[in-house]
């Protein structure tokens, strides 16, 4: 059997490391946390150490062994079995144990899933923390009563507001902005194509993104697919004349240019738009396939043009959501929708506070 030793600065960073050097079929037999000094001792840093070790397939190698060696090798193999059957039982009693002292053993493995999916480690001790509290003695035993206690904790964290409330013969202006690559404008269309053919309502639509080349013609292509109106405006004083020139409209959707969250300048530009003609409602779109830092930091840039909502995007690309959940803790911001898919007009919905909760935690797939 060999042993290894991996250390990193978080303990996903860690078990990343086993999963990619042994494969899924490695084996933790322990953990600890440690401190390393830096230069000149002047501060230490914590590190997670993990051990691990992976079936020694040398028994399944050995061919057979002639005359009186047969028993010997019988034996070998034997204890070799039972040696790692003790350390896979002990690896499930007690692999993160002295790192939760404070967490039942039965809840160490719903710990190691949440980081699987991505939830960052803080949140996910408290997550754990949070139902170990709830759960009654006989209930942590019980691996559905585990699951839907999660559920209902991460539900807790998730902020939801309902969809776009369009009434026939009031006309309601909704924009959309975001960072580049998100698919703002497939968003649009896809909201523009249920409002009309679902709902039986009038929408038109607006573009601002006169930057991409392709990006008008796309949503031109989308107008006229499904028989709505399309105005284009170049310049922040155009937007009173643009939404005049859709006429009797029940929704005006406003698909904005793709703007960097590092570009402090574009963005004011975009508020400058905004303010000609102020929206209803702003909806940031986000990507799910985006890391915690780069969500984060589009929360906080965008909201110069004081975004009210959140459109979470390719859900169906996203290796895990855990991140999500972190940054809506802090957002501020509740989720209007959720989009799995390239599809036109299908692959859209409302949001639904258990059905994202579920998509979080890897317990449905975003693809219904």
């Amino acid at each position: 059997m060999s042993v290894k030793k991996y250390r990193a600065g978080t303990m996903k960073e860690a078990l990343a490391q086993v999963r990619r050097d042994l494969g899924g079929g490695a084996v933790i037999l322990g953990t600890r946390e440690i401190r390393r000094r830096r230069l000149f001792g002047l501060k230490t840093r914590e590190l997670i150490e993990v051990t691990a070790s992976v079936n020694d397939p040398l028994a399944d190698k050995l061919g057979p062994v002639p005359g009186s060696k047969d028993a010997l090798h019988s034996r070998f193999s034997t204890q070799l079995s039972r040696l790692h059957a003790l350390v896979d039982d002990l690896s499930r009693q007690g692999r993160l144990d002295h790192l939760l002292p404070d967490l039942p053993s039965e809840l160490v493995p719903t710990y190691a899933n949440l980081l699987e999916a991505e939830v960052p480690e803080f949140l996910a001790r408290r997550l754990v923390r949070h139902i170990a509290e709830r759960l009654e003695p006989d209930e942590i035993h019980r691996p559905e009563a585990v699951r839907d206690a999660l559920r209902e904790a991460v539900e807790s964290c998730l902020p939801i507001a309902p969809p776009i409330a369009v009434v026939a013969g009031t006309r309601r202006v909704v924009a959309l902005v975001g960072p580049t690559g998100v698919g703002k404008t497939t968003t649009v269309a896809k909201l523009a194509a249920n409002f009309k053919l679902v709902h039986g309502l009038k929408p038109g639509l607006v573009t601002v993104d006169t930057y991409r080349i392709a990006a008008v013609e796309q949503l031109r292509t989308y107008a006229e697919i499904i028989s709505v109106p399309l105005a284009v405006v170049n310049a922040p004083a155009e937007m009173h004349k643009a939404l005049d020139e859709l006429g009797n409209v029940d929704l005006v959707l406003i698909d904005t240019a793709g703007r960097s969250p590092r570009d402090e300048v574009k963005i004011r530009e975009l508020a400058e738009f905004l303010a000609e003609s102020p929206p209803d409602e702003v909806h940031l779109v986000l990507s799910a396939v985006a890391g915690e830092r780069s969500l984060r930091s589009a929360v906080e840039r965008f909201s110069v043009v004081r975004s009210d909502r959140l459109i979470l995007t390719k859900l169906d690309e996203a290796d895990g959501l855990g991140g999500i959940l972190a940054v809506l803790g802090q957002a501020n911001r509740p989720v209007s929708y959720l989009t799995t898919g390239q599809a036109v007009p299908e692959d859209i919905e409302p949001a639904n506070r258990t059905r994202l909760a579920r998509l979080i935690l890897g317990q449905e797939a975003a693809a219904l």
